[in-house]
């Protein structure tokens, strides 16, 4: 080989790497962007990613592109349609409590001044970009409209009923969008973002605890050879079985992909004698119930 084809071969591998690199980081930003949709979205990234070679040529850098390009045009549409859904229930939320602050206060004027803070701090709320923002701002809504609504029992049980009952419904739907932000949609384990706070929940309040991490050997193999349908229906069965091998009070959650882990509130002792327990009941082989073409 003389220098001028090592330095072409040198110049498709940069390339390559670089294309690699760049299919990477997108799988990367597009789980950060929405955690909910990222993890399929990532992990289908990074298939494409390991499949490029540096002597697939630029004819195998075109392919990958246009994968690329389909992947992220449909994680683009799911990502849009998930947060058209949440801007929606978060106009519907706020226009309750706005419209529920508004029939109190006009009954009530001695708390006029007050709900009519709470209707204008909840119409303030313009940027659904900032959605931490947005929940402290209702939270807080939700709390001066409770503090309200306990000084105005003696003036009116029956108003004071309809607006619990509004502000319970409100938190209801608050506490179920919290419980699903933290669910991996696939296994309904807890999902990475849910794993991490409890871990964050354990060491800054320097509680003990085991931490088991785990992974399926071989599932990137039966995802390229039978597809991504076998490949989730395999996730799901493990996580049912992982699950079942724990206390109810144990945080159990699929860390990204084909990765799982569990949260033990145990001493070290305790913990090995589980994973011992894990080796007889979860590991092994698993029947895929999907038809496989």
């Amino acid at each position: 080989m003389d220098q001028m084809d090592r330095q072409q071969e040198d110049s498709l591998r940069s390339a390559m790497d670089a294309w690699r690199a760049l299919v990477v980081a997108f799988g990367n930003s597009g789980a950060r962007v929405c955690p909910s949709l990222g993890a399929s979205f990532q992990q289908n990234l990074m298939v494409l990613a390991e499949q490029l070679s540096s002597q697939g040529g630029l004819e195998q850098a075109g392919e990958t592109g246009r994968k690329l390009e389909a992947e992220v045009e449909g994680w683009g549409d799911r990502a849009a349609e998930y947060y058209r859904r949440k801007a929606d229930e978060i106009r519907e939320i706020m226009l309750t409590m706005t419209e529920a602050a508004s029939s109190v206060s006009e009954r009530d004027q001695q708390y006029k001044a007050k709900f009519g803070d709470v209707t204008a701090r909840l119409h303030s709320i313009g940027n659904l970009d900032d959605l931490s923002r947005i929940r402290a701002l209702v939270k807080q809504s939700a709390t001066d409209l409770r503090s309200c609504v306990d000084r105005m029992v003696a003036d009116g049980e029956q108003s004071n009923a309809r607006l619990k009952a509004q502000l319970t419904t409100y938190q209801d739907r608050l506490l179920e969008a919290e419980r699903l932000s933290s669910t991996d949609a696939l296994t309904s384990l807890t999902n990475r973002v849910g794993m991490e706070r409890e871990l964050e929940t354990r060491i800054k309040g320097g509680r003990g605890f085991c931490l088991l991490v785990l992974d399926l050997n071989g599932f990137k193999a039966l995802n390229d050879t039978y597809g991504h349908m076998a490949g989730d229906a395999l996730l799901k069965l493990f996580a049912s079985e992982f699950r079942g091998q724990f206390r109810p009070l144990d945080v159990i959650g699929r860390w990204g992909g084909d990765e799982f882990a569990a949260i033990l509130d145990c001493p070290m002792p305790e913990a090995q004698a589980l994973i011992e327990r894990l080796r007889k009941w979860v590991f092994g082989e698993y029947t895929v119930p999907i038809a496989i073409h």
